[in-house]
């Protein structure tokens, strides 16, 4: 959708936007924020709920990939997974996830040198906002760098394995 012309709208107006029903009672609201003629976001209700269950934003204009992806899986009002193409090369860069639902993020992947392979983990099962089990590839090497544990949830890390690649001040998790 976001290459598609929206010769239609009036110049001017700096927001327009488009709602295309579905037949089920679901329907996609279609919003050129900056008044260029392309989709700048797409928001699906694709059950007719009153829920979004996808937001697309796109805001390079034609010929780029999708800029995030922001979608609520179980469709409960929630976002459950945003997914981010931060250089525009049509590749996921970061994505990340609510994986118990509950509306809180506990799971971050990130593509840092956007090679298409993931360069950091991190997650945070119990929402301390602190890793409980993180690693990073800190030279892009393919082999983890940094590694923290804290597998009893105390707020301490039980392990801090760091190779030699990795400097020993690094502490890209909020290590102790």
């Amino acid at each position: 959708m976001s290459g598609t012309e929206m010769d239609d709208w009036s110049e001017d107006t700096p927001a327009h936007e488009v709602v295309v029903d579905y037949s089920n009672g679901g329907h996609e609201l279609i919003t050129d924020a900056d008044g260029d003629g392309y989709a700048d976001s797409v928001a699906v209700d694709a059950d007719g709920d009153g829920q979004y269950e996808a937001v697309y934003t796109h805001e390079h204009g034609p010929g780029h990939a999708l800029d995030t992806a922001s979608v609520d899986t179980d469709g409960d009002g929630k976002v459950d997974a945003v997914y981010s193409d931060t250089d525009h090369d049509g590749r996921i860069d970061t994505a990340v996830l609510d994986r118990d639902h509950d509306g809180r993020a506990d799971a971050m992947y990130v593509d840092a040198n956007h090679d298409g392979v993931v360069d950091q983990v991190v997650l945070d099962t119990d929402h301390d906002g602190r890793a409980d089990f993180a690693t990073a590839d800190t030279d892009f090497d393919g082999r983890a760098d940094v590694t923290v544990t804290d597998t009893d949830a105390d707020g301490d890390y039980d392990t801090v394995h760091y190779t030699d690649a990795a400097p020993r001040g690094l502490d890209p998790f909020g290590a102790n």
